[in-house]
């Protein structure tokens, strides 16, 4: 039996073959060789190799004739093609693999959270032609990581909010420009974050929330040919990326699907501590780990626990309740709400109103 199986499993392993760190794709046009979406799809065999990962079995073939069903299925138009795989966003990266699943023409199709990372849009379209696959026969199995819950969040143990300071600017983006090649990705924003103020970003795969995020962390190499001040600091006068991050706690998808395994959870969490680690602060981390439940497998949660307990300035989270039940969602919001009164969060999401309820503004780009 042929089976094709969508998983993050299969995305870590794209991601990782592809680039070293996460951060990579914000300068993926410098790597010529990189494979394309089109090399992705229409190219028999395809090897998932680059210079620092090689791979003997290639990926099963793809029947070419069903490209421009493919491509609908995953809401794209053929400019898709050109473009590479390790410069896509979190949720291009996933309908992508969605095509190329249905191009493989699996006698078993396996979808592991395949809403997980996708906009409300997409969502809708892809349950819709999901349950026409169903009703046309086709041996579809779906694996649900949030279940059936309402989208609507229930959030409790509301925090303080940071009082609100208008005169104080953390970050200043002015007419802010940011492309791949002659993709524009961001164009002409216009935005600051004020002291109290905590903001959710919402918009559809692509749409440049993770490169923005990428800005405001200093990773995104274009920040230098932008008017930007981060936390008060011009970038063009004597900006210091590695003295700004120390400020800043950051949680990405990308760094969970690129993170060492073989750590347990404590050791990612305790990974940037000065050494020794004292007897209070492994015993801080561990109730942290116990109230968040953190499985010895969970590197996810255990990423963002650590950008929690490093109590930073500005905590910067992308996506990070991707593939969570609600219960650990749950969690999660109760403890951004009582760290909000010092903390300000920048906060990216697919589902409108599942945020923290300390959240005071929201950005649709």
């Amino acid at each position: 039996m042929k089976i094709s199986r969508f998983s993050s499993d299969l995305q870590g392993k794209i991601k990782k073959a592809l680039s070293r760190f996460w951060q990579e794709r914000f300068i993926s046009l410098d790597d010529e060789d990189s494979p394309t979406a089109k090399d992705f799809l229409l190219k028999n065999p395809f090897f998932l190799n680059s210079d620092h990962f090689v791979e003997s079995e290639p990926f099963p073939k793809t029947n070419l004739a069903l490209l421009n069903e493919a491509l609908e299925l995953a809401g794209f138009s053929e400019q898709i093609l050109s473009q590479k795989l390790i410069s896509l966003s979190n949720g291009e990266l996933r309908r992508l693999m969605l095509a190329r699943n249905y191009m493989e023409e699996p006698d078993l199709w396996i979808l592991d959270d395949p809403f997980g990372g996708m906009d409300p849009v997409y969502r809708n379209f892809l349950a819709e032609r999901i349950k026409c696959f169903k009703e046309k026969g086709v041996n579809i199995q779906v694996n649900l990581r949030r279940g059936k819950a309402s989208l609507a969040q229930q959030n409790s143990g509301q925090g303080t909010p940071c009082p609100y300071s208008p005169h104080i600017i953390l970050f200043s983006l002015k007419n802010l420009c940011i492309s791949f090649g002659a993709k524009k990705v961001i164009e002409n924003l216009n935005w600051e974050v004020r002291k109290g103020e905590h903001w959710a970003i919402t918009g559809p795969n692509g749409s440049g929330k993770s490169t923005l995020l990428g800005v405001l962390s200093g990773d995104h190499p274009q920040i230098y040919k932008n008017d930007l001040k981060l936390l008060g600091q011009d970038v063009k006068n004597g900006f210091s990326v590695s003295e700004h991050k120390e400020k800043l706690g950051i949680f990405s998808p990308e760094m969970a699907l690129q993170a060492p395994r073989g750590m347990t959870p404590l050791e990612i969490l305790l990974e940037h501590f000065p050494q020794p680690v004292l007897t209070e602060e492994k015993k801080t981390a561990l109730d942290l780990l116990a109230y968040l439940g953190v499985g010895e497998e969970d590197v996810k949660l255990a990423l963002l626990a650590r950008a929690i307990l490093k109590k930073p300035q500005v905590l910067i989270l992308d996506e990070p309740t991707q593939g969570m039940s609600r219960p650990t969602r749950e969690k999660l919001f109760s403890l951004l709400n009582k760290i909000s009164d010092k903390t300000t969060l920048i906060f990216t999401t697919h589902y409108i109103g599942e945020w923290p309820q300390c959240i005071t503004n929201v950005l649709r780009i």
